[in-house]
């Protein structure tokens, strides 16, 4: 019992700290693709902005993304990190957890 305990809290803190980690990578991705819309020139800004529906799939995600406000990217960064330390801590937790001592060796006693 003990040992399907330590595995699934490991397992169930490796898949936190996983879920933290993607989010974060996430966040990283909106913010290069807004620094890439903010170093646009502001004619090619309006001109796509303008035609939106008629943009590629890449540029119609990267205007989208600049739209996102600093203080959602900001709250959704401490949530990762907050994910990979809480998933972090489960993981260590689940192998802190005791084996089980094997039973004593069957043989001849010492005199």
């Amino acid at each position: 019992m003990r040992a399907l305990l330590r595995w699934m809290l490991t397992t169930l803190g490796g898949l936190v700290a996983g879920v933290g980690v993607t989010l974060h990578s996430q966040v990283a991705f909106a913010r290069f693709l807004q620094d890439e819309v903010d170093g646009t020139f502001f004619v090619w800004r309006a001109i796509g902005r303008a035609t939106f529906w008629f943009q590629g799939e890449s540029t119609q995600l990267a205007l989208a993304m600049a739209e996102v406000p600093a203080s959602a990217l900001r709250a959704s960064d401490i949530a990762a990190w907050t994910l990979v330390a809480v998933g972090g801590l489960v993981a260590f937790a689940g192998l802190l957890l005791p084996r089980h001592a094997p039973p004593p060796a069957k043989g001849r006693r010492g005199r």
